[in-house]
């Protein structure tokens, strides 16, 4: 019992000078809210204290707040009359006094002999008993979903597990083969937890559920730990006992104490009771046994801080599997810390086959281990593993084999990193790790839901300009000025297009690359060559990086290259070497080592959407080489999937995908992997993003290659009016349109899109002679006079002889535009021969 603080006696120097009287200290006193207002002695002054001594030195004190009290009372001045008495006369006062003098006698007694119960009750008590009515009543009441991850996910809801729910019967195991427990219900372990039951068998034993006595019946966990055999272990068990106790992180359960059974070898951990759901229980109630790739990935972002938070301690957490996830109300929380460690630990590294990294009984545990667990527990949360023994197996199957990565590719990519066999190659941390799932997690959603949301997390700028948007429709300014245009994508525009690395704040270089950008490029060239020869900058990455930038825009592309080759050995496995690698090799028209190049980049961020517009870019720039631009190479069904438009790959059972190899990489020289690549990359880009719009001219391009006019047309109409390239595309749709295989439909579809078009166009009367010389040539090679249909194409009748006067008209208009008199003339020659003979 602790012990009652005794009051401190006055000493012979606390005297007040002037009275020579000792001082009283200021001392805390006991607050009794029922004790009498009007009582006085110890009561009112502190014990040893007199009324003559308050008198002469008067104290503060508490007192008890009564809501009933007349605010008017004053106990220095004359009772004053009710204010239900006022405006009353005196005989009237006097019978509502004795009333309520009667009332109040007769409640007294009532209570007296137990029939009534007091009718004043405590405020605070009531207000106590109020706080905790309102508490137990909103503990379990449902709420809404909570939008998690930028937004882009809402999670549910999930109502708390009963203890009695959560009580498992030991008795199936037993009959397995598990030991008994060693503890029972009712049982009680260290003088404080009774024991309630069992909730799980792990490695390490039985784990109980115990009521706290010594803290208000406060559910808690009782989990095994591991017993040592020699010093050495002990002393390690001692070590990771204090910062297990140490741990302090709101995903995480709390630690409560560690506590000694004879009973149980090693005693207990005693941890925060989690009401709720594991991870494990929540995916195997789903309709197909999964999560959505989004939920699953939304929920992993919940844990991330988590163990970012342990990582930043110097701990790993080594175990992390759907069953150590649980769902509580609106939390995500890590369970069962028994198998944390300290970075790079050994001894008895505890893990859960299938989710373990394979390294870590002969490296030890470590942040690429807890990375490589991250990546698995996302695989089993979406995908059916494969078993093993009754554990899951290691590896990924294939895209080919499994239609989820076929349909998100990116998703694949990511666990591939996550997963690799090799430490070096997975994510450096979790924080890069979160960067590149918010990228994927974008890319899913818009390719399921058609949803596009913003990049928040992006490593690349947007894209810088476009490439590809205009050449369709420049060729026809040869009816302008004579002079013919090529339709084919060049590397230099590629490259101007292309987004940029962004700055990574955290170098040590990134103020003096700030300030350069105000500088002239030579100048910056030479600032950043200097600074990467000084002390202060020597562990800086970004100077390096910021030389080779420099150089590219400047146009030095040899030198570039040659910077890059002097940085080969100590940044080779930067994606921002590989980039600018890529970026250099596709200026000098090397277009098979910038395909190397940003593959690589693209396996090391696989959420991010740069690399796969260089990827695309560069592949369609090898089928130009090849003169494949044109020729159709897959099958319309297989074509039609990877543009994403109206199917997908998951949906497509082909055996075209063997020969895309087990991981469906993306370096190969193959005509008809190039445009499935090709097709599928810029599909995948512009769903997710509207704004890059040379994607969206991109995938047109190949599939009109395809002979897939209308998925070609219906690509372009997604580009928003809101962009300023609205209007090439409409343009360039109409061409398109008449550029195959013609029909009288196709034909009178481009019309009135043209028409839609204000006749303000620059090149309205050049597109409109395109269709028009569609539409005659249509009836000529159909041997047809007229269409079937006696509606006009434009002002003219949709006739052989109807149309001969359309371009006729046209053509002279516009002649009076041609910039050039030879041309003019040239155009009213054309107006000429094509205009109807005349019969006089």
């Amino acid at each position: 019992m602790p012990t009652q603080p005794t009051t401190p006696q006055p000493r012979d120097d606390d005297r007040d000078e002037s009275t020579e009287e000792p001082l009283i200290s200021t001392e805390a006193v006991a607050f009794d809210p029922f004790a009498d207002d009007e009582d006085e002695g110890d009561a009112d002054y502190g014990q040893g204290a007199t009324a003559a001594d308050t008198d002469a030195h008067p104290l503060t004190e508490a007192v008890a707040f009564d809501p009933f009290a007349d605010d008017d009372e004053d106990e220095d001045s004359e009772p004053q009359t009710s204010s239900s008495w006022s405006g009353t006369s005196h005989d009237d006062a006097d019978a509502v006094a004795d009333e309520e003098i009667a009332q109040l006698i007769q409640e007294l007694d009532d209570i007296r002999e137990g029939r009534a119960a007091p009718t004043k009750e405590d405020a605070s008590e009531r207000s106590r008993r109020e706080a905790i009515d309102t508490f137990r009543s909103r503990r379990g009441a449902q709420r809404t979903a909570r939008p998690v991850a930028d937004g882009m996910v809402n999670l549910p809801f999930i109502v708390r597990t009963s203890p009695d729910q959560t009580l498992r019967d030991p008795q199936p195991a037993i009959e397995r083969g598990v030991p008994e427990p060693q503890l029972s219900p009712g049982d009680l372990v260290a003088g404080q937890y009774e024991i309630l039951g069992v909730i799980a068998h792990g490695g390490m034993g039985w784990i109980y559920l115990a009521n706290d006595s010594f803290v208000s019946n406060r559910l808690v966990v009782l989990k095994g730990l591991q017993s040592h055999k020699s010093d050495e272990e002990t002393a390690t068990a001692r070590a990771e006992r204090e910062f297990l106790a140490d741990i302090t992180h709101p995903g995480i359960v709390k630690i409560y104490n560690f506590i000694d059974d004879p009973r149980v070898p090693g005693g207990f951990i005693v941890m925060e009771y989690v009401g709720g759901p594991s991870l494990k229980e929540r995916r195997d109630a789903q309709v197909d046994q999964l999560f959505p790739i989004d939920v699953a990935i939304a929920y992993i972002i919940e844990v991330l801080p988590a163990l970012e938070y342990l990582h930043s301690r110097g701990v790993v957490y080594n175990d992390l599997k759907p069953d150590n996830i649980i769902i509580t109300e609106d939390q995500v929380k890590l369970i069962d810390l028994g198998a944390v460690t300290g970075i790079g630990s050994f001894g008895y590294i505890y893990g859960t086959k299938g989710f373990q990294a394979p390294e870590v009984s002969s490296e030890g545990p470590s942040i690429a281990s807890d990375i490589y667990t991250i990546g698995r527990t996302l695989a089993a949360m979406t995908i059916d593993l494969p078993k093993e023994n009754g554990v899951y197996a290691e590896g990924l199957p294939s895209p080919t084999d499994e239609p989820q990565f076929r349909r998100f590719l990116s998703y694949y990519r990511l666990l591939q990193r996550a997963t690799h066999p090799e430490p070096a190659k997975r994510f450096r941390s979790v924080a890069e790790l979160e960067t590149q799932l918010y990228g994927v997690l974008r890319e899913v959603i818009a390719l399921r839901d058609g949803v596009q949301h913003p990049a928040q997390h992006s490593l690349f700028s947007p894209q810088r300009t476009t490439f590809g948007t205009k050449h369709l429709v420049f060729r026809t300014d040869q009816l302008i000025d004579g002079i013919e245009r090529t339709s084919k994508v060049t590397s230099e525009e590629v490259v101007a297009a292309l987004p940029t690395p962004l700055i990574d704040r955290s170098d040590v270089g990134a103020a003096l690359l700030s300030g350069s950008s105000y500088a002239e490029p030579l100048e910056a060239l030479e600032t950043l060559r200097q600074a990467t020869q000084t002390p202060e900058y020597e562990h800086s990455a970004e100077i390096p990086f910021g030389v080779v930038r420099t150089m590219l825009d400047l146009g030095f592309t040899d030198q570039a290259q040659s910077w890059l080759l002097s940085l080969q050995d100590r940044f080779q496995e930067d994606w921002r070497f590989q980039w600018y690698s890529g970026v250099a090799s596709t200026l000098v028209d090397d277009f098979g080592h910038a395909q190397a190049h940003f593959a690589k980049v693209l396996a090391i961020l696989p959420g991010e959407a740069a690399p796969k517009l260089g990827l695309a870019a560069i592949d369609e720039l090898l089928l130009q080489s090849m003169d494949y631009q044109d020729t159709p190479l897959l099958e319309p069904k297989l074509a039609n999937a990877a543009s994403g438009l109206t199917t997908n790959l998951a949906d497509v059972d082909s055996e075209f995908y063997r020969s895309l190899g087990e991981n469906w990489s993306h370096v190969t020289t193959d005509p008809a992997q190039l445009r499935f690549h090709t097709l599928r990359l810029y599909g995948m880009i512009w769903a997710t993003n509207l704004t890059t719009v040379s994607s969206a001219f991109g995938l047109s391009r190949q599939l009109v290659a395809e002979g897939l006019t209308e998925s070609a047309v219906a690509a372009l109409d997604r580009v928003p009016q809101s962009s300023r390239h609205h209007r090439m595309a409409r343009l360039t749709t109409i061409l398109e349109l008449i550029g195959g295989e013609l029909s009288e439909s196709r034909i009178r579809r481009a019309a009135r899109r043209l028409e839609e078009i204000p006749n303000s166009e620059p090149r309205f009367l050049q597109i409109k002679i395109a269709v028009m010389t569609a539409g005659l040539n249509f009836l000529r090679q159909k041997g047809l006079d007229r269409a079937s249909a006696s509606n006009a194409l434009f002002e003219y009748s949709f006739t052989q002889r109807g149309l001969r006067h359309g371009l006729s008209d046209t053509l002279r208009e516009q002649a009076r535009a041609a910039p050039f008199a030879r041309h003019r003339y040239a155009l009213v020659d054309m107006a000429n021969q094509v205009r109807p003979t005349t019969w006089f």
